[in-house]
C-alpha cells in the first residue's frame, strides 16, 4: 500500500486541539480492476489488485490522519496473523489503537470489483456475526478528557447509545470542554432514532433509501425532520442532519428543520468512489473541529474531499487538497 510520507506535519492545523475518536470497526478491502463482471463459471483476469485498509471508522481515521489531525481509533481488531497488516498500516499512520480490545476471530471482509466496460462497481461483503464489537464496559476505559470530537457508527443501537449518554453526562459536568458528538447512521434506523437526541451532527446515507423510501435528499431530510418533531421526553436536543447522495450531492438540515442542498464536486474522471462517504463525513469533522469553519464552509470543504478522492484509488493523494495551487 503505497503512503504518503508527510501525515499533515506541515499541513496540520491541529496543534492544540484535543484528539477525534472515531468508534466502529476496521476490515480487510480486496480490491479488483477488471475489464468485465465475470459470468457464470467463467475465469477471468484483473487488470490491477491491491487490499486496503476498510471499515466506516478506520477510513476516517486514515483520511484525519492524511489532514493531519490527531485520531484515535476505537473499536475490536483480530489477533489472527493474517490481520497484524491492519494493525501495522494503522500504527505506520500514527493512529492511536492502544485502548482497543481484540480476539482470536476473522472481523469482516470485502471484496470489490470495478468494472472498466460496464462503469459499474459490485461490492461482495462478508459479515462475521460473530465478531465482537467493542462495549460500554471497554468504552469506560477510556479517558474522556483526551477527546474533543467522538465520531460514532451505529452498528448495535445498545451499546451505542450507552456511550453517547456516558458522553453527555461527561459533558454536563465539564461544560468548558464539552466534546462534540456525531454519529454516522445505520440501517435498520427504526431502532436508531433515538440517537438523534444526544448527538451534535447525524450523517444519513443514499443507501439507507431502500430500507427507508427515500426518493431523495431532501425527501430524506423531510422524513428525518418528521421524526424529531414527533418525539417526546426530556432530552430533545436537536442535531444538524446531513443526507448524502452520492452524484447528486446531498442536503443538510439545520436545527429549525430549514433545508439546503448541496451540490456535488464531481471530477471529470471518476477513478475510484470507494470511501467517498467517509471522506466526506472526515473533510467535516477537520473543517468544523479543526479549522473553525461554520457551517457551509465546512460542507463545501467535505464535498470537495468526497470529490478529490474520487480521482485517484485508496486516500493518500487527499492531503494535496491542502496545497496551495500550482500556477
Amino acid at each position: 500500500m503505497e503512503k504518503s510520507k508527510e501525515y499533515g506535519s506541515k499541513l496540520s492545523w491541529a496543534a492544540g486541539k484535543k484528539l477525534v475518536l472515531c468508534v466502529g470497526a476496521t476490515c480487510m478491502d480486496y480490491i479488483l480492476f477488471t475489464d468485465s463482471f465475470p459470468k457464470l463459471n467463467e475465469i477471468i483476469k484483473a487488470k490491477k489488485g491491491y487490499w486496503q485498509r476498510g471499515g466506516c471508522a478506520s477510513n476516517n481515521c486514515t483520511i484525519l490522519r492524511i489532514l493531519g489531525v490527531k485520531c484515535e481509533f476505537f473499536g475490536m481488531l483480530s489477533t489472527l496473523d493474517l490481520y497484524q497488516v491492519l494493525v501495522d498500516d494503522m500504527e505506520s499512520r500514527g493512529i492511536i489503537i492502544k485502548n482497543c480490545p481484540s480476539c482470536k476471530m476473522d472481523p469482516d471482509f470485502s471484496t470489490v470489483f470495478f468494472s472498466k466496460k460496464l462503469k459499474t462497481r459490485n461490492i461482495i461483503a462478508y459479515n462475521n456475526k460473530a465478531f465482537p464489537n467493542v462495549t460500554i464496559e471497554d468504552f469506560r476505559k477510556l479517558d474522556l478528557s483526551k477527546y474533543g470530537w467522538i465520531h460514532l457508527h451505529c452498528i448495535h443501537f445498545e451499546s451505542t447509545m450507552a456511550m453517547v449518554k456516558d458522553v453527555v453526562a461527561y459533558n454536563e459536568a465539564n461544560p468548558t470542554e464539552k466534546i462534540t458528538i456525531s454519529l454516522t447512521m445505520d440501517e435498520p434506523l427504526s431502532a436508531m432514532w433515538p440517537l438523534l437526541d444526544y448527538c451534535d451532527y447525524a450523517f444519513f446515507s443514499k443507501r439507507l433509501s431502500p430500507y427507508s423510501g427515500w426518493d431523495s435528499p431532501k425527501e430524506a431530510c423531510i422524513h428525518i425532520d418528521e421524526q424529531l418533531r414527533m418525539r417526546w421526553g426530556l432530552n430533545l436536543r436537536r442535531p444538524y442532519v446531513i443526507v448524502l447522495w452520492g452524484s447528486l450531492g446531498g442536503g443538510v438540515m439545520d436545527k429549525s428543520g430549514n433545508y439546503t442542498h448541496f451540490a456535488p464536486y464531481t471530477p471529470m474522471k471518476v477513478v475510484d468512489a470507494l470511501g467517498a462517504g467517509d471522506c466526506f463525513v472526515s473533510g467535516f469533522i477537520y473543517a468544523m473541529y479543526i479549522r473553525d469553519r461554520p457551517l457551509p464552509v465546512a460542507m463545501d470543504f467535505a464535498t470537495r474531499v468526497a470529490g478529490h478522492k474520487c480521482t485517484h484509488t485508496g486516500f493518500d493523494h487527499i492531503a494535496n487538497i491542502l496545497l496551495p495551487p500550482v500556477l
